[in-house]
């Protein structure tokens, strides 16, 4: 090829030129980025160009992350922590109070041993009060026979019978201790008295509820209970007190014992 040379002063010997050529260039090349761009249908997508993967590269991979790896799940992520709220301060236990001393227990003061209750021991001298007022229904007699209206029959009697009403209170007639309390077919309810030295008397045909108790100290004029209705073998009697008195056990006539302010 023959050498073209350019006369001195052309153009085309000239930098800008080149540079001028080089700007029509590349604004034609952007116009025709442009126009393509704007002539291209909107539906298009672009595919990813595929890439053929042959079973050898399989069976390599699965050799790597083993086949349980391939068909495990995918774990769901745990959920974040629930906010928990700062512990409290822990309490300092106070100390424990120092027991209170104990106090000594108080000596025990010595009780005074109660004293028994006495009693005058009752003698020949003394005399006896009346149980009650009333008449004689049926005398004392050991020694005679007397005639016996329940019985009907004459018989001894070692016991003084007064009459009284149903209910009417009966006195002791002397210190003493109650030793029994009984009833029976003789003298119905009665109350058997301890005076001391052998002498006793018994009060009977009283009513149910006595107010004495056996081992009980009573005092002359105190009131044992009432008048009840009489035994069946003292019915025909009446109602009336059953006065018996003993001295060693021997029956004694209450006649010569019984003060005689009633004038009996």
């Amino acid at each position: 090829m023959k050498n073209v040379s350019w006369p001195e002063g052309s153009i085309f010997r000239k930098k800008g030129f080149f540079i001028a050529l080089y700007s029509c260039l590349g604004v034609v090349a952007i116009l025709a980025v442009v126009v393509s761009l704007a002539n291209r249908s909107p539906t298009e997508v672009y595919e990813e160009p595929s890439v053929y993967v042959g079973m050898d590269q399989v069976d390599s991979y699965l050799d790597q992350i083993g086949e349980e790896a391939w068909f495990k799940p995918r774990q769901t992520p745990p959920p974040p922590p629930e906010p928990t709220l700062p512990p409290m301060p822990r309490e300092t236990p106070s100390p424990p109070e120092p027991p209170e001393p104990l106090e000594p227990e108080p000596e025990p003061v010595p009780q005074p041993t109660p004293v028994a209750e006495t009693f005058e021991p009752f003698t020949e001298n003394c005399r006896l009060e009346w149980p009650l007022h009333g008449e004689i229904v049926m005398p004392f007699s050991i020694t005679a026979l007397i005639f016996d209206p329940t019985m009907d029959r004459f018989s001894t009697n070692d016991n003084l019978r007064i009459s009284a009403n149903e209910g009417d209170p009966v006195r002791v007639g002397a210190d003493g201790r109650v030793v029994s309390i009984g009833t029976d077919f003789w003298r119905g309810n009665y109350v058997t008295i301890d005076h001391g030295n052998g002498w006793k008397t018994t009060l009977g045909q009283l009513m149910e509820n006595v107010l004495v108790n056996e081992g009980d100290i009573v005092r002359a004029g105190q009131i044992i209970g009432g008048t009840g209705t009489p035994s069946i073998s003292a019915s025909n009697n009446g109602t009336h007190v059953h006065l018996h008195v003993t001295h060693n056990n021997l029956p004694v006539n209450p006649y010569d014992l019984l003060q005689s302010q009633y004038g009996y």
